[in-house]
């Protein structure tokens, strides 16, 4: 699917493309389905009706703009209380397990990708981590998620509810997972905001997901860091071919066209930057766990991430 925002009549909507009749249907249906579960979601203005609107524009489907304030740093209170509650009622819904419901992509545990990216692992640790990645083979990863709920997807308004955008990422997956990468998230790196989004969900949850999360929450937390940690590796990887590119087009005769490159190479270069630091924060969390869950196998999430961020040093 292809996603723009878009403004008419002085109001903004976000317009989807698809493919396909059958891929914009199941995306219908999926707002539908989250709508009628509680959750705050953008709503459908129009679609493609009609065979003559299909060969004029495709198949395409309007949202409302959701209005309110992406979720941040000072995230309060009743905006965590209200996101944990959210995120509860998503992962209620339930379908085939590690099933992405608009990429080709599966969801995979990154257990093996990150054993293959890190060199300096000892024989202890990798064995830590081959038998985490067994303890969550085991659950049934059959709860949809929402798949990148960083503060700009979530939506805050007045009355301190939150309502959820961009859905080109769910799956049916592990919740824990999502529920431990939430935490790791930059308007949630403090003990006190943590608790309180993780109490929220784990009273609202169902109680096979609390127990979940009370007896893998370790292993929760590492899949997550590894997983935030290789999705950064991979944008530096994206937006460094992108830039060699836009190189190309600073020496092309065109004023105006080298002036754009040169914007968004800066831009770029400045989300470069900010991906790097962010993944230096998650392999911090990766390499830290591991020896923390050795030495006290009793410790729970929470104060093991403290610990984490106790050791973390930023990089320059």
């Amino acid at each position: 699917m292809q996603k723009r925002i878009v403004e008419l009549n002085q109001q903004q909507y976000v317009l989807y493309r698809f493919r396909t009749k059958r891929t914009m249907e199941h995306f219908e249906q999926t707002i539908q389905r989250l709508d009628s579960a509680g959750i705050a979601v953008q709503s459908i203005c129009a679609r493609t009706s009609s065979f003559g609107e299909y060969l004029r524009h495709g198949h395409w489907i309007a949202l409302s703009y959701l209005p309110g304030r992406h979720l941040s740093g000072k995230a309060n209170r009743d905006g965590l209380v209200s996101l944990g509650q959210t995120m509860a009622k998503l992962n209620s819904l339930e379908g085939p397990p590690r099933r992405a419901l608009f990429e080709r992509k599966r969801p995979k545990l990154p257990h093996e990708a990150y054993i293959a990216g890190e060199t300096q692992l000892t024989d202890k640790q990798r064995t830590w981590i081959r038998e985490s990645m067994d303890r969550l083979r085991g659950l049934p990863a059959t709860q949809l998620t929402h798949g990148d709920l960083f503060g700009k997807n979530i939506i805050q308004n007045d009355d301190q509810s939150v309502g959820l955008i961009d859905y080109e990422l769910l799956a049916y997956d592990l919740s824990g997972i999502e529920l431990a990468a939430t935490l790791l998230r930059p308007f949630c790196r403090r003990v006190q905001k943590r608790r309180i989004l993780m109490r929220a969900y784990l009273r609202s949850c169902s109680p096979q997901l609390r127990q979940t999360w009370n007896q893998y929450g370790r292993d929760l937390v590492f899949a997550a860091a590894a997983r935030l940690a290789l999705a950064r590796q991979d944008r530096v990887r994206h937006v460094t071919r992108k830039n060699r590119l836009l190189r190309i087009g600073q020496w092309l005769p065109n004023r105006s066209v080298r002036d754009a490159a040169t914007r968004q190479l800066e831009a770029n270069i400045a989300i470069i930057r900010a991906a790097r630091r962010n993944e230096a924060y998650y392999l911090n969390i990766t390499r830290t766990i591991i020896d923390l869950a050795l030495a006290d196998p009793d410790t729970g999430p929470i104060n093991l991430l403290r610990q984490c961020d106790l050791l973390f040093v930023k990089p320059l």
